[in-house]
């Protein structure tokens, strides 16, 4: 079931109207119990562990309100720091009411760390003069992070992975024109016109909505290989790619998603070493959004000078793209941590469009 949110005020305080229903401890335990109306495939016996899990959901959700208020009233100089410790409480509230066993005390690290771990990643945190905000970096360990994406997206992340924040960028649907403006590249996401997906035998058939096909295929280069392609052009407007014989479940290197705004876009996986493999995993905008936070936190607390030259665009143009993907994790992120409390879609609007 989709649930349309109608209001006459700002999308980001009816969001948080809806989760804020469940900063009530009572509230959560009926949620957890089956007692409120929803679609969650997780239902829990009354007992201890019942009790528990709802004081302690209740209270991060109350918690993140605070953080998020608190980061509403700041700049840029300090909102994101505000802004992560907010989604991190999101995080471990949604973690807690979908797996069976897990309480606060069971995820207590953020999932991420700066710390280098290899010699090219040590060298770069030593040399202040090669800092950009684009090679900024997150390193996986085990944590809130990878229990959230194990949760929302059932994907295992291995422990030391690396993300870079331009990478975080370009797979970001909501900032693909401005990425192009910002780095005159294009971002490895593109605008879906239409696909159809069936089983037994399985088939893909995948219509981008571009007729540039060298283009499509250096960005999503795994195509020439699992795809074939049509010679014609669907309505003049969308290449068609049928998926091959050897296809047979839907690829992980991409993704389908549909912003909140509107639009469906294609959109490739990140990278990530799994022994001495490059694998690349679509991996959901959201969590995305908590890897993006995450970065900008630690140079908000750990590389003062260098975050403020970055705010002031003293040394280059990125406070335009960063401030834009500031706006859209905002709130993207508690929307996304409301859909998985009940396991249902809400989607969010502005005024003019529900009547």
């Amino acid at each position: 079931m989709e649930n349309r949110l109608t209001w006459t005020h700002q999308p980001y305080d009816a969001i948080w109207n809806y989760i804020l229903f469940l900063s009530s401890k009572a509230n959560v335990k009926k949620l957890l119990l089956g007692q409120t109306p929803s679609k969650r495939r997780h239902i829990f016996p009354e007992g201890e562990l019942v009790e528990k899990k709802s004081g302690q959901i209740a209270y991060s959700i109350a918690q993140a309100r605070e953080y998020y208020n608190a980061a509403d009233a700041v700049s840029v100089a300090t909102s994101p720091l505000l802004y992560f410790y907010g989604m991190l409480s999101l995080a471990k509230a949604i973690i807690i009411a979908n797996d069976p066993e897990l309480l606060l005390d069971g995820i207590k690290y953020h999932g991420l760390t700066s710390r280098p771990n290899s010699d090219y990643l040590a060298n770069y945190a030593s040399n202040e003069k090669a800092w950009t905000l684009e090679d900024e970096y997150a390193v996986v360990k085990p944590g809130v992070f990878t229990h959230l994406a194990k949760i929302t997206q059932g994907i295992v992340i291995p422990d030391e992975n690396v993300y870079h924040l331009q990478q975080l960028f370009s797979v970001n649907p909501e900032l693909s024109d401005t990425y192009v403006r910002s780095y005159n590249d294009s971002p490895q996401v593109q605008y879906l016109y239409a696909y159809e997906e069936t089983v037994e035998p399985y088939n893909l058939i995948i219509c981008p909505r571009t007729t540039n096909k060298e283009l499509f295929e250096s960005l999503f280069p795994e195509f020439v290989n699992d795809f074939a392609r049509e010679e014609g052009i669907k309505h003049n407007q969308a290449l068609v790619y049928h998926s091959k014989s050897k296809i047979t479940e839907f690829p992980k290197y991409f993704g389908i998603y549909s912003p909140l705004p509107g639009g469906r876009y294609l959109i490739r996986g990140l990278n990530y070493q799994d022994g001495d493999l490059t694998n690349i995993q679509y991996t959901l905008p959201e969590l995305c959004d908590y890897i993006f936070m995450f970065i900008l936190s630690n140079c908000v607390r750990y590389k003062q000078e260098f975050w403020g030259k970055i705010i002031r665009g003293e040394s280059s143009g990125s406070i335009g793209i960063m401030n834009q993907a500031i706006s859209i994790a905002r709130i993207r992120f508690p929307n996304f941590i409301l859909s998985h409390f009940y396991n249902e879609s809400f989607v969010y609007g502005i005024a003019a469009r529900f009547q």
